[in-house]
């Protein structure tokens, strides 16, 4: 739990940092440092235009992490709030809640990628919006199908027969009992968003070809694999670290 915390602890700073402070301006070039190797003042050394890799890093990071929190906002929150009332209100709501939610499914994320792209202009923060609509169908059935489990039992039914209104219900009685496993849920799809939004960065659709992001990053820094494959080790690790590190913390472990 200990180790938990404190890996937790230097990737939250790590990323918070990035966003109001990086040690060096992330796009200044200086041909005459490029490609030098990690020292003091440039831990991670510099790229190919002498730029220095761990401001890159660090503010590629504060990108990504603005990407799972609008995900985690939009899929988690509306998601499992949709799919927890449409099942306490039941009949024909519920079937239009869920018949949308699978929309959600079906409709690749890419897609709404790319309308979100075509309409805003691809941010972190619209990129976020769309991959948190894309998650909103599977949080949505799932909630569902753990509500309606909850529903059966008796204290439920307990509740109901003393008039205990609909929207009281799902505060007192279903959420409690259902947020914890839809939770465990929530490491497994901020993951996917890590490794989506560098997918989309790597495959052009970044906001700014400017900004540095891991996943255009890692295109950018392709031709130099075999020569200094640093470049590209460090992004990759950034990406893999992360989306383990989200698994593990949102890792339900009975008495943990």
């Amino acid at each position: 739990m200990k180790a938990r915390f404190l890996l937790c602890a230097a990737m939250g700073l790590f990323i918070v940092a990035g966003g109001f402070w990086q040690p060096h301006d992330p796009d200044a070039v200086d041909m005459t440092l490029r490609h030098a190797l990690p020292s003091f003042e440039h831990p991670l050394g510099t790229d190919h235009l002498g730029r220095d890799l761990a401001s890159r890093m660090m503010i590629a990071g504060w990108r990504t992490a603005s990407v799972v929190l609008a995900v985690g906002a939009i899929g988690f929150v509306g998601g499992s709030l949709a799919g927890t009332a449409a099942a306490i209100l039941g009949g024909w709501r519920e079937q239009i809640t869920l018949r949308a939610a699978e929309l959600f499914i079906v409709v690749p994320t890419l897609i709404w990628a790319l309308t979100a792209a075509a309409i805003f202009g691809l941010s972190p923060v619209t990129a976020g919006i769309a991959l948190g609509l894309a998650g909103v169908g599977p949080y949505a059935l799932l909630s569902n199908s753990l509500t309606h489990r909850v529903l059966g039992q008796p204290f439920v039914h307990a509740a109901r027969g003393l008039g205990v209104s609909s929207p009281r219900l799902m505060a007192r009685h279903v959420l409690p009992n259902t947020l914890p496993l839809i939770f465990v849920y929530v490491g497994s799809q901020a993951g996917q968003a890590v490794v989506a939004y560098a997918s989309l960065a790597f495959i052009g659709l970044g906001s700014d070809p400017s900004k540095p992001d891991w996943g255009s990053m890692l295109f950018e820094y392709r031709m130099f694999v075999f020569d200094h494959p640093m470049l590209m080790i460090w992004p990759g690790l950034a990406i893999v670290a992360m989306t383990a590190l989200l698994n593990w913390v949102f890792e339900h472990r009975p008495g943990s």
